[in-house]
């Protein structure tokens, strides 16, 4: 029965991953932590797919990437640090209650035009101070896909471009933080995890350019939102 659960997981929140370059792990690391499991086991779970998918999203549009040199050396050391920070102390702190609290953020600056107007000035001024912090809200609580949507849409304009940009972080994300988790909770990870990226690929493959172009994105980037909010308010107030 867990087994068909996580399938279910990762096959719908990578059909939102699909289309908007984040899903799995917004929504799958939440929903992974209120199901019981620990942090380490979540991200056992969930990277593989992100990593698949954004590999593929990057390779089908490589020539959009840009701010290669940002990512290597201000946002892969900051979600380094604060992964093995969190995973030699995860026993001390209530990481669902952290996952919610940033979730809560994430929400707030999807809805407040001022938070976005603050935050873009920020951008603007020191986007190099963007990568650090999403850097480390990654690694704390692999909630850096707020932050980094804000950050790539304020510097990219076309959708595309935008998603691209954003699984191209995902991918090095994904490898640093899998790299760290083999090294710290090899023990955390199930044979029958590397099976879920090829369900997540075969999602991509299947829906990705269809979904594209019949999704109303506004409407449901609007949904999103709502479900950003609701989950950190679950997770942060969870007995």
């Amino acid at each position: 029965m867990e087994v068909f659960t996580l399938i279910a997981i990762i096959a719908l929140f990578s059909l939102v991953q699909s289309v908007f370059g984040v899903g799995i792990l917004l929504f799958g690391t939440p929903t992974l932590l209120l199901l019981g499991y620990p942090y380490s086991e979540s991200l056992c779970i969930v990277l593989p797919s992100s990593l698949s998918i954004s590999l593929a999203q990057v390779f089908s549009c490589r020539q959009l990437v840009e701010a290669k040199r940002d990512v290597y050396l201000l946002a892969l050391p900051s979600v380094l640090i604060s992964l093995i920070i969190v995973l030699n102390f995860e026993e001390l702190w209530d990481i669902t209650k952290i996952v919610g609290f940033f979730l809560l953020m994430v929400g707030l600056f999807r809805v407040s035009k001022k938070l976005k107007m603050f935050l873009d000035r920020i951008i603007n001024k020191r986007p190099k101070y963007i990568y650090v912090f999403t850097g480390l809200i990654h690694g704390l609580s692999n909630m850096g896909g707020g932050p980094l949507s804000v950050l790539m849409a304020s510097i990219h304009k076309d959708k595309i471009a935008i998603r691209t940009n954003i699984a191209f972080v995902y991918f090095w994300f994904s490898l640093i933080q899998l790299s760290v988790l083999a090294v710290f909770s090899l023990d955390s990870f199930k044979y029958y995890y590397f099976l879920f990226p090829f369900l997540s690929l075969l999602i991509f493959n299947l829906f990705n350019k269809s979904l594209m172009e019949k999704i109303d994105e506004k409407k449901f980037q609007i949904i999103i939102t709502i479900i950003i909010i609701l989950y950190g308010l679950i997770a942060l107030f969870k007995s």
